[in-house]
């Protein structure tokens, strides 16, 4: 089925527990209607004749959301960025940005704990994600946790205590039990699955923090506590007290061995789904940086020139990397499960994630001094004060007053320590990535491309059947070199 927009609002009344700065929110829908209306605009806009055909697909004479379909081709990949690059050009979604890549990300490590294991995760998977096609949930990925002392494994008696990281703490004949904590899970509160995995390597005495299931929202024992001060309820810590677990619902437990697995195979995902959100995101940034040029009156300026065409590649080598990312994913022959090219996805999320700063001196540059002592804009609303703004904060005098101190604000909320920790650290560290492309990088390729330039004979495909180096295809014949002249 596809959900209707208002079925999506209903399910938030669900009796979920959340609180934020001190106070029980009872009602989500009515706490945070703005953030709610963007969630449930994705379940109309699927329903809409211009976007039907991108966003639901047939599947045994029903109609359903393609985001559900287990993604077979790197076109599907491609297909899912679409959606994305879609709904934030719409200024819809969110609800379940993440949980569509821990469902295929766990998805891929049960099948291959099955493989090696002989369990039977793969078949709940199958089972789960056909009813997500007939329920159509809102669906949010739970991965980070609070971890306690970093240094020590979660199982280490030195740890404070035990939950650090969610675990099993008994085992039923009809279930699991789980308790701990999962951090800055984006969007949380307004989803009505969660998909909970491991967001790290465990070992064999840390097995029962090897846990992956789905948990609904409003389950007994889980407890949000929202962002302080956010609208939506923000990237909120979630407490899991206990909570009972039905074994269908279950998809990795205890099979330590696979931990790593399944929480690099839902990064692998979310770090395309990351490039992708963020094309959006630094076009407008690029916009801004223009805007602010002209407002001031900089356009002409050569060094202010030079900034804006930074801006414009680190807008589209991100877009360029997200788009090739997905195109040349590969398909594991074991699961039939297409997943993108591990080398640029993270390339993506590192040169938007890694730059970010360098945009953001580039934009307060551009911008000026005003950007760290603007008035608020209760100034600008209040008549006694806002003919003061109104003549001392003009710019270009082409332009509206109110639409440079807008820009500026703008600015200021980019240039914030929010913005900044949730670019650099959403989606994973920046050391994440890197110790990721030296893992997957081709080495043996790159190796080879060295020696070849240094004229050796190289065995590697991709240069065993060049010309040497300074040899070439064509050879100029002597009778061109030294024509005989004619008599």
């Amino acid at each position: 089925m596809i959900r209707t927009a208002e079925q999506y609002v209903e399910s938030l009344r669900d009796g979920r527990v959340v609180y934020q700065d001190g106070k029980r929110i009872t009602d989500v829908v009515a706490q945070w209607p703005r953030s709610v209306q963007r969630a449930a605009s994705e379940f109309y806009v699927a329903t809409l004749p211009q976007h039907r055909a991108l966003f639901t697909m047939m599947e045994d004479g029903e109609e359903v959301s393609f985001s559900f379909k287990v993604p077979t081709t790197p076109e599907d990949l491609q297909r899912r960025r679409q959606i994305l690059l879609t709904l934030n050009q719409l200024g819809a979604g969110g609800s379940r940005l993440t949980g569509i890549d821990g469902l295929n990300g766990v998805a891929f490590g049960a099948a291959k704990v099955d493989a090696a294991m002989g369990t039977h995760y793969a078949e709940n998977m199958a089972k789960y994600r056909a009813w997500c096609k007939k329920n159509d949930p809102s669906i949010c990925a739970a991965v980070s946790d609070p971890k306690g002392n970093r240094e020590l494994h979660a199982e280490d008696p030195r740890q404070a205590h035990k939950d650090f990281y969610v675990r099993i703490v008994d085992r039923k004949k009809d279930g699991i039990v789980i308790s701990g904590c999962k951090l800055h899970i984006s969007d949380a509160i307004i989803a009505t699955e969660l998909m909970v995995l491991p967001s790290r390597n465990h070992n064999e005495t840390g097995k029962d923090y090897a846990v992956a299931c789905a948990v609904p929202c409003n389950a007994k024992g889980v407890t949000f506590l929202a962002t302080g001060g956010s609208a939506g309820g923000g990237h909120p810590m979630i407490i899991f007290e206990e909570v009972f677990v039905p074994w269908e619902r279950v998809f990795l437990a205890g099979e330590w061995q696979f931990s790593r697995e399944v929480a690099t195979s839902f990064a692998r995902y979310h770090r395309l789904t990351a490039a992708t959100y963020k094309t959006s995101s630094l076009d407008a940034l690029a916009g801004l940086a223009m805007l602010m040029a002209k407002y001031n009156g900089l356009t002409r300026a050569t060094r202010i020139q030079d900034m804006l065409g930074w801006f414009a590649m680190y807008a589209t080598v991100t877009e360029a990397l997200g788009k090739a990312a997905a195109l040349s994913g590969t398909v594991d022959p074991d699961t039939g499960q297409a997943r993108p090219n591990a080398v640029y996805t993270n390339c993506a999320k590192y040169w938007f994630a890694s730059q970010w700063h360098e945009a953001m001196k580039y934009l307060q540059d551009i911008t000026g001094g005003i950007a760290a002592t603007m008035p608020s804009m209760k100034d600008w609303e209040n008549p006694e004060t806002r003919p003061y703004i109104e003549k001392y904060l003009q710019g270009d005098a082409r332009y509206p007053t109110e639409e440079r101190i807008k820009a500026i604000n703008r600015v200021i909320q980019e240039g914030s320590t929010f913005s900044g920790v949730l670019s650099i650290h959403a989606e994973g560290s920046l050391a994440t990535q890197k110790m990721v492309l030296y893992q997957q990088a081709d080495w043996a390729r790159f190796e080879a491309a060295a020696k070849y330039s240094m004229g050796y004979k190289v065995d590697h495909p991709d240069f065993k059947n060049r010309l040497g180096i300074g040899q070439s295809p064509w050879t100029l014949p002597e009778s061109l070199i030294h024509p005989k002249t004619k008599k």
